[in-house]
């Protein structure tokens, strides 16, 4: 009895939690159900935002957008469809049935058949990577054609998570002009999407356990601002994000915001009306820059000119030396032009969904990157050089010698018109090999074995004539960059041992180029047979020990797709490694220019073709030394990425320190010997100023014979003694002209809204280094700037001593002042009329009869005297040691990097000189790798000049 009251107790307790749960939910939670019940029959879907428009300050458009068409997937409509549920059978039991699961598969289905996709993989991608980002749309395929386009609009009623959008794509209309500026384009990093991803994830989830009867809690009311801010301007695996350029630098401005609109479905999920509660997308903020793409494509097309004209001449240099031309306002520190060259296009870098141009504009990257694989390419035949004199040349065995060895009648050349052909390359390798064993880990050269005698012999008298011992050992490392001793039979030898080693290397790229193909139809083989095979037995233990390692190391959870796919790579290296021969040797009659042997050597003759990826290091190293060293440059802008030495044009800071410390120096710059050597000047008492002087090395000028000067001939004739005797006997301290430099902006970041600019060097060892001093007086030693850096310090002095921060974005008229220079008008009036002679005097260094393009070109003679006396400048000519040839006995030689910086003043014809100087126009400044002299580029700034007014006029009208 006791326990039946017991039991009815419980009973009772148990039905009295359900009338209050039932009244709870029918009264008090009433409205939220009623309103959570209704949920299902919304769909709602987010709209991709345009990214901000970037346009020249004319408004000519730059970066645009192009509408194409995509197919998504929207994870979140799927998510509606529970995971499991439950069927009746035909016995009247209940089946448990994986919903969600089986209808992904059917999706997967229909979408590849429609857009040409396998099956599998889109099945793939829907689980792995839409899942993670629910919120917004997965990127399927784009540049859908209209017809797909609109089939799959039409399934859009009757497939959750189907959405076929209109997109844009991201265009360059300009191609290379003012790539380096606008910048790149590329996928979001892996690490920071799931980053976002993870943080989405844990914000929902504490959200969901917050007491949500308290809305004023600060904590949950950020929670929620961050979520919305996430969810509104969200990426996707597919997005793609500034990478450099002022895509990068103002991506969070261009990127814009989603949008989201709402949608009323019936029980099946189908489309009924669009609810009026949409929210459009917020196109990224339209960005416009201070240059004008007129004056850059103009600058641009004046640097490939001159290219152009170097590649025709024949000394070792980069066969793309570059260059760069800088315009800037110096009033307001507004760039209008920064021009590099050599370029890239900016396109190449936007994905395709076409597998054709993906794969050319993947090339296009390699190229302009400059990346291993591009040398590899080249290395292997698979592409062609680019530029200068070599443009579309195909690497050879005889062109990789001509560009590596010394020219005319050298020993390494004579080397290798012995060691032309297999055999003898061979025999050297195997030589040197027996002449290390015998010489017991010393100089195999000293190796006195018996056994080493008729080696020794036979590379002496191939080796006699090379006295350097790096270059013997060079030449024997290219004998073998050319054939691999060890990897040639005996019995092989005797059949190809006559074949010349410029045919062996032809026909090495050939069979690159074979394998190349066969490899590509190896993969997918691989990948609709074998790996399917392994993913049936394989792929849940696999995954399951892949979560296992993340939980482990407490890392994100990464897509099991990218797992699968780097398991299968792995997998297909390994099949390929042990069946590559095999299998090339049975379909060598898809190449027939390699059956040079007989049916049993062909395995052993592909052998030994060794493409450049299975290269050691040190073998790498040897087999690039063909390509220019530090590269060509694409990608780096020669305008602000990089410095060089500066030459005379910074002897207007040095000019500009005396003057400030009151030195009022004449000499006699002229040259003559004497017992005690060279002398490169004498005072105006005829005392000399030696080569050797005061513990340093005085610098002689390029004339021998200038004859007496101030402050303003030293600027006029470009006097190399004067300003380092200026430095080294006047200024109160060796560290003043440094801090002068420092002061004009030298050593530091200009401050441009740019990515990756270079900061150039000052010495640090002026107060004891007598002849570093000297030599940085006139622009050499260890000081380096870029062409950037050098227009901010022609701009200073334009503007009367006002150092700016250059302007890129045109957002304001605000002018940046970093800092100002005391620049009265006593020291910028001697410093402006030597810039002023140094043009328009007839002992002027950049006079116009002393500039040969000027000579043979009336037309352009005409258009820069037109600028006489509203132009003024000072050239630059800086000595760079440069190692043209790769062998290690080679001494690097004598280079110039070139400049010319000018300024533009107003165009009144009535106005004096001084008055015209009041008011600055433009600043001009033009650097050239491997040139010849300043004065060269004077008529190149000109033309700037000329063109910016023509733009201006043009503008007005």
């Amino acid at each position: 009895m006791e326990k039946t009251q017991r039991l009815l107790q419980i009973l009772f307790a148990m039905f009295l939690v359900i009338v209050f749960r039932v009244w709870h939910l029918g009264v008090i939670q009433r409205e939220e159900k009623k309103i959570e019940a209704q949920k299902p029959q919304q769909r709602q879907i987010l709209l991709r935002a345009n990214r901000g428009t970037i346009s020249d300050r004319f408004g000519i458009p730059l970066a645009v957008n192009r509408i194409c068409y995509n197919a998504s997937i929207y994870y979140g409509q799927i998510a509606q469809i529970p995971v499991v549920s439950w069927q009746g059978d035909e016995k009247g039991g209940r089946i448990k049935v994986y919903s969600r699961r089986e209808y992904i598969h059917k999706l997967a289905a229909v979408l590849a058949s429609l857009l040409q996709l396998d099956a599998e993989r889109v099945e793939d991608l829907i689980h792995a990577k839409a899942s993670l980002f629910p919120y917004v749309p997965y990127l399927l395929k784009a540049h859908l054609t209209e017809e797909e386009y609109y089939k799959l609009k039409m399934l859009e009623k009757d497939w959750l998570g189907i959405h076929a959008e209109i997109g844009a794509e991201r265009y360059y209309p300009l191609g290379k002009s003012a790539a380096h500026i606008l910048g790149t384009m590329g996928p979001i990093n892996q690490k920071e999407y799931l980053a976002i991803a993870d943080e989405m994830r844990r914000l929902k989830e504490s959200l969901e356990f917050m007491d949500l009867s308290s809305p004023e809690d600060l904590e949950t009311e950020k929670a929620r601002e961050r979520l919305l801010e996430l969810k509104e301007k969200a990426y996707t695996l597919n997005d793609l994000i500034g990478k450099s350029g002022v895509e990068a630098e103002w991506e969070e401005e261009l990127r814009g915001q989603f949008g989201k609109t709402t949608f009323e479905v019936d029980q099946k999920g189908r489309f009924v009306r669009e609810l009026p509660e949409a929210k459009p997308p917020i196109a990224g903020r339209p960005i416009r820059l201070t240059i004008s793409i007129e004056l850059q494509h103009y600058a641009e097309q004046l640097l490939a000119q001159v290219e152009k004209a170097r590649a025709k001449r024949p000394p070792k240099q980069p066969w793309i030396r570059g260059g760069a031309i800088v315009v800037l306002d110096p009033n307001t520190g507004e760039i209008l032009s920064m021009a590099s060259h050599p370029s890239f296009d900016p396109n190449d870098f936007i994905p395709s969904a076409n597998l054709e141009l993906r794969k050319e504009k993947q090339r296009k990257i390699n190229l302009w990157l400059e990346t291993e694989s591009w040398i590899g390419a080249l290395w292997e035949g698979r592409e062609a050089l680019c530029g200068g004199k070599y443009d579309g040349q195909c690497l050879s065995w005889d062109l990789f010698l001509d560009l590596i060895l010394p020219d005319g009648e050298h020993p390494l050349r004579s080397f290798f018109q012995k060691v032309c052909d297999i055999k003898t390359a061979v025999q050297v390798q195997e030589d040197f090999a027996a002449l290390r064993y015998f010489g017991g880990g010393k100089d195999p050269f000293l190796a006195e074995a018996p056994q080493a005698a008729l080696p020794k012999k036979r590379l002496s008298v191939l080796l006699a004539e090379i006295p350097d011992m790096r270059d013997r050992l060079f030449a024997i490392d290219i004998c073998k960059l050319a054939i691999d001793a060890t990897r040639i039979s005996d019995r092989l030898l005797s059949k190809i041992g006559n074949m010349k080693l410029s045919a062996f290397f032809s026909l090495s790229q050939l069979f690159h180029q074979y394998e190349q193909r066969e490899k590509q139809k190896g993969k997918e083989t691989f990948h609709h047979q074998a790996f399917r095979a392994w993913k049936e037995t394989h792929q849940k233990a696999f995954l399951a020990e892949k979560r296992k390692e993340e939980k482990e190391s407490n890392t994100y959870a990464r897509p099991y797709l990218d797992y699968l796919d780097a398991k299968e790579k792995e997998l297909f290296e390994e099949s390929w490694k042990e069946q590559r021969l095999r299998y090339l040797t049975e379909n060598l009659e898809t190449a027939p220019s390699l059956q040079v042997v007989s049916q049993d050597l062909q395995e052993d003759f592909l052998h030994t073709f060794r493409p450049f990826s299975q290269f050691a290091e040190k073998e790498k190293e040897l087999a690039m030394t063909f390509y220019p060293q530090g590269g060509l440059g694409f990608s780096r802008s020669y305008a602000f990425q990089a410095s060089a030495p500066q030459g005379s044009l910074f002897k207007v800071v040095t000019a500009y320190e005396g003057l400030k410390q009151g030195v009022a120096l004449s000499l006699i710059d002229e040259q003559s010997q004497s017992e005690k050597g060279l002398i490169v000047a004498y005072d105006l008492k005829k005392n000399p100023y030696p080569r050797f002087y005061k513990g340093g090395r005085l610098p002689k000028s390029s004339i021998p014979h200038i004859g007496p000067i101030d402050i303003v001939g030293a600027l006029e004739q470009s006097s190399n003694p004067f300003f380092s005797i200026v430095a080294g006997d006047y200024l109160k301290s060796p560290e003043d002209l440094c801090e002068a430099a420092r002061l004009f902006g030298y050593g530091s970041p200009t401050g441009i809204e740019l990515a990756g600019e270079a900061v150039g060097c000052l010495p640090t060892d002026l107060s004891y280094n007598r002849t570093g001093l000297y030599s940085f007086a006139i622009g050499q030693h260890t000081l380096l700037a870029t062409p950037l850096q050098s227009a901010l310090v022609v701009s200073t002095l334009a503007n009367g001593g006002k150092l700016l921060k250059p302007k890129i974005i045109r957002d304001s008229a605000d002018v940046t002042i970093r800092h100002t220079l005391a620049f009265p008008l006593s020291i910028r009036n001697q410093i402006f009329e030597g810039l002023d002679r140094c043009l328009w005097s007839a002992k002027g260094k950049a006079r116009p009869t002393a500039i040969r393009s000027l000579l043979s070109n009336p037309s352009l003679m005409r258009d820069y005297l037109t600028l006489q006396h509203q132009m003024i400048a000072k050239t630059g000519t800086a000595e760079v040691l440069w190692k043209a040839y790769r062998n290690p006995g080679s001494k690097a030689s004598l280079h110039k990097h070139v400049w010319f910086g000018a300024i533009s003043f107003s165009q009144d014809a009535f106005a004096t000189k001084q008055q015209r100087w009041d008011h600055p126009e433009l600043v001009v400044v033009v650097m050239q790798r491997f040139g010849d002299a300043g004065k060269d580029l004077a008529p190149i700034a000109a033309q700037m000049i000329c063109k910016w007014r023509s733009i201006q006029e043009q503008h007005r009208k």
